[in-house]
């Protein structure tokens, strides 16, 4: 979804260098074109400035059409797999959480047996523990991983057993637990290397950061030189470039600059011509500090503003922010403390951003645990008998230690104690600052509460104002008219001109009746809803060039809901029709409405001239569509792009409510 930008004044920055940033990319776009390239030459290195085009921004729709007609089952699995992968590559990390938890959904209502489903668990897992590692929630890529680990022990593969424990190795590292990832690693190495040699390159490059930044840089080279060779014979570029980027940081430890950069650049440079934009960040962002580390400050500061324009046209958060905090430097080293101030506002801005992505993210996170969570307790009391007899042994065991134990329980308390008092010091210097920002949030909560009041509020007097229209029609209106025809056919019932006038009042009565039961949503009452989304797909169709197709499933199903929902679904549909037929230039549109598991999904498609998702979805048809969705509890996700069409996806839950048709 899009953000939105808040302008306060915490995020005003004045003189700033994000504004040097963009006027400095606008004049090279302007000078050079946007696909210029031109050379700087700065203590005998040669770097090439670029820009990521647009071009490489693979389309995704493939795989959504392949989604619609595959089959429940293995074949949306596979699909699955291949979207996430794609979203990996483009570090797209909502997409990978998003149709990683649709994984394991679908994966808990597949009527399978616990064990043909394990294989399919232990992807999933790994998947969900690679996109929370992107998001920075280390803890929950902890036991994502050590679950897919679990689930790939009871199958017969070991492939994903040797994926989950080189994430997992990854993940220590970042945590800074570098013992810990070195056993796991080279344990996993040892028992998985020879089976799977594609996935060993990875795990050389992991072991030789644990050994980086565990001081052992002899050990560190050995791993990425292994990994760049192994990389070169499974002609894997992707990983040969990340072993040159590692080989960098070596060779900069090392103060061999000139290797430094030309590892660094070379990376950069082919990672931005075969579309592996993460690869272009770490290679750019290492040359602009190496820059700095040199002291040539105007290099830098065109490198790190390309890349940071760059980071904002993909709102990459994390690289916004480590380009920030490189430019803070810069400026520091520099004496230019007005800036470095601005910058620090600005880092704060983007760090704040970060943190409620995050909170976002680890509350999906906890929904998606918890039903998880009843699945496998599901499993365990199958299993009932096994843990009667484990707690048992458990029991003895606790009776053994029970001296040890209660020795710790009157120690621990000592302990905590001293802790709490400390923590509390410690809290006290923080919580004015909180407590500001807590009531800034409240403030904003409760602005944005009362304009949805007020938007529901106007949708609800709407509704009502067409019911006491359409009743003052039939009632009064038509009644009058009715009456006057009664009088004049009591008159003469002979006369041509009365006839006439008549027949022009059966008319202007039968419009009246037509007014009143358009304004009034009686047709949901006495028709099949999936016939009139259809009726209306062939009014749409037969008006124009657009074709339209409308595939519900399953069918019967889909007409018991309730008919407010019925209702609400109408108008979402007819809202998104608006805004194609308007704005998407487009020759076909596919809607999908499917019931899986109480869940509504409807699936709106059109191959139009799509949008920047960005910018262009906070129209009044958007706002009032999600205004719709968030009142029946659903979610709403938009995939677009200019000249790529569009796909919107929304899930609504169903409530155990159903009307007779």
């Amino acid at each position: 979804m899009p953000h939105k930008t808040v302008h306060t004044s915490h995020n005003r920055i004045p003189n700033c260098s994000l504004l040097y940033f963009l006027l400095l990319t606008i004049f090279m776009m302007d000078t050079f074109g946007i696909k210029a390239q031109t050379d700087t030459v700065t203590t005998d290195k040669t770097f090439r400035f670029s820009t990521i085009p647009v071009s490489q921004q693979k389309s995704l729709l493939p795989y959504y059409q392949a989604l619609r007609e595959a089959s429940y089952g293995t074949q949306r699995f596979e699909i699955f797999e291949q979207l996430i992968q794609a979203h990996i590559g483009k570090a797209d990390t909502d997409s990978i959480m998003y149709y990683g938890n649709l994984y394991l959904k679908e994966l808990a209502n597949w009527d399978q047996t616990e064990e043909d489903k394990q294989p399919y668990y232990a992807k999933a897992y790994f998947f969900l523990g690679v996109g929370a590692k992107y998001n920075g929630l280390l803890d929950n890529g902890v036991q994502w991983h050590i679950k897919g680990v679990t689930a790939a022990e009871r199958t017969t593969t070991t492939e994903y057993q040797y994926l989950n424990k080189i994430g997992l190795g990854k993940i220590y590292i970042l945590k800074q637990d570098y013992t810990k990832a070195i056993a796991l690693l080279e344990k996993a190495f040892a028992r998985f290397g020879q089976e799977w040699p594609n996935y060993s390159n990875e795990a050389y490059i992991n072991l030789g950061d644990a050994y980086y930044h565990s001081n052992q840089l002899k050990k560190a080279t050995k791993m990425y030189e292994k990994a760049r060779e192994g990389s070169k014979a499974t002609k894997n570029l992707e990983t040969e470039l990340l072993a040159n980027l590692k080989l960098g940081r070596i060779a900069e430890h090392e103060k061999r600059y000139q290797d430094a950069f030309s590892l660094y650049n070379n990376t950069r440079e082919r990672g931005l011509a075969e579309g592996f934009n993460v690869l272009y960040f770490e290679g750019t962002i290492r040359v602009g500090a190496l820059f700095i580390l040199e002291e040539n400050y105007e290099a830098a500061k065109m490198v790190l503003g390309i890349a940071y324009v760059n980071a904002m046209e993909r709102e990459n958060l994390h690289y916004q922010a480590e380009i920030l905090e490189l430019q803070r430097k810069l400026f520091a080293d520099t004496d230019d403390y007005k800036n470095a101030y601005a910058l620090m506002t600005q880092l704060a801005v983007v760090r704040n951003r970060i943190n409620q992505q995050q909170q976002r993210k680890i509350s999906k996170e906890l929904e998606v645990q918890y039903e998880t969570l009843q699945k496998e307790k599901e499993i365990l009391n199958l299993k009932e008998d096994q843990l009667e007899k484990v707690s048992e042994l458990e029991r003895q065991k606790t009776y053994k230690n029970a001296f040890l134990i209660g020795f710790l329980v009157i120690l621990l308390p000592v302990i905590a104690l001293l802790y709490t008092y400390y923590q509390k010091i410690q809290a006290q210097s923080e919580l004015a600052k909180k407590q500001a920002e807590i009531n800034m949030q409240k403030v904003t909560s409760l602005k944005q509460e009362q304009e949805l009041n007020l938007v529901k509020a106007a949708i609800e007097g709407q509704d009502e104002e067409r019911k006491r229209i359409a009743q003052e029609l039939h009632d009064s209106i038509g009644g009058n008219l009715a009456g006057i025809k009664l009088q004049l056919a009591s008159l003469n019932e002979g006369s041509e001109e009365l006839d006439t006038i008549g027949n022009q009042l059966d008319e202007t009565y039968q419009l009246v009746r037509d007014i009143s039961h358009t304004l009034i949503p009686k047709k949901f009452r006495n028709n099949i809803f999936t016939q009139l989304v259809q009726t209306y797909a062939t009014s749409i169709a037969s008006a124009g060039t657009l074709g339209v197709t409308f595939h519900p499933h399953p069918e019967e199903q889909i007409n018991q809901i309730d008919e407010k929902l019925q209702m609400e679904l109408f108008k979402i549909i007819q809202e998104l029709m608006t805004n194609t037929l308007k704005h998407a230039n487009a020759a076909k549109v596919d809607i999908h409405l499917s019931l899986i598991a109480d869940e509504l999904s409807l699936l709106f498609e059109d191959n139009g001239v799509g949008f920047d998702s960005s910018k262009s979805a906070e129209g009044i048809g958007f706002k009032n569509i999600k205004n719709r969705i968030k009142e029946l509890s659903g979610t709403l996700h938009i995939d677009s792009a200019l000249e790529r069409g569009t796909v919107i996806s929304i899930e609504i839950p169903i409530k155990k409510t159903t009307h007779e048709v």
